[in-house]
């Protein structure tokens, strides 16, 4: 309950709408990652949500004996934000727990902030998430979010995170603060009934997160067909000889080499 996603997203939404809520310590899933899957099929949940991280160490470090008999056919939607949304994590997850019943239109890749009262786009209810196939080279040198041809060997798959909520808007503006057009990339912004008037007793912050009404999300992304792709932080980004290399770029190849997987 210190993450706004839990304590905004999941308790003050249940609070507000009465529904019944199960909450578990973080440490209990990490030491135990089926205890979140088995709350959910003894109290046939319709509604959860994590960060990446946990769909991928569901997948992967979860053994076949923990989750004999496992029903997950309860969930209408299972909402994955907080941090970067993997294209790889999403498919390992639903393989792996599609005889289990989890079906893949649950999985909503979202996006939000704690200056939003956390949510500010999320996908249609049971559509599932839209991967976008994008060129590698025209991303990072261009800036262009241009879609990769079929026979593309290295394509870069960006996950949607879905259309603002009703009353919200957001734009994607370049350094210079003018908005940019469709599958170009840029800064973050945001605007609607949910945001934050300004941080508590800090004027120099609030200052900079205001530009000309819109709230500066300081993430980079781009729209395309309505729906938000996030390429990364702004302040993470690495730039080298002209190139723009996202830290997720970096950090999944890293984490198939022989030397960094040991025991699965």
């Amino acid at each position: 309950l210190y993450h706004d996603m839990g304590l905004i997203g999941a308790w003050l939404g249940s609070l507000y709408f009465g529904t019944r809520l199960y909450i578990m310590s973080p440490l209990t899933f990490l030491a135990h990652p089926e205890s979140w899957l088995w709350a959910i099929h003894r109290y046939r949940a319709t509604l959860s949500a994590a960060p990446n991280f946990a769909f991928e160490m569901c997948a992967s470090k979860i053994q076949d004996d923990d989750i004999k008999g496992l029903d997950l056919s309860s969930l209408r939607m299972v909402a994955n934000g907080a941090e970067p949304v993997s294209a790889a994590s999403i498919r390992h997850f639903t393989e792996r727990f599609a005889p289990y019943g989890f079906r893949r239109a649950a999985m909503s890749p979202a996006f939000g902030l704690a200056e939003n009262a956390v949510g500010v786009t999320f996908p249609p209810l049971g559509r599932g998430p839209m991967i976008d196939r994008v060129d590698r080279q025209a991303l990072s040198h261009d800036g262009i979010a241009k879609p990769a041809t079929d026979g593309d060997p290295n394509p870069l798959e960006l996950v949607g995170c879905g259309r603002v909520l009703p009353s919200h808007h957001i734009r994607i503006v370049d350094k210079a603060g003018n908005e940019v057009g469709e599958r170009v990339t840029g800064r973050l912004e945001f605007r609607g009934p949910s945001a934050t008037s300004g941080y508590f007793e800090n004027d120099q912050k609030t200052r900079e997160l205001f530009h000309d009404g819109w709230v500066d999300t300081g993430d980079q992304a781009y729209i395309a067909n309505e729906e938000l792709f996030i390429t990364g932080r702004i302040k993470d980004i690495v730039i080298r000889a002209g190139r723009h290399y996202y830290p997720q770029e970096l950090e999944e190849p890293i984490s198939q080499l022989p030397s960094v997987v040991r025991n699965g």
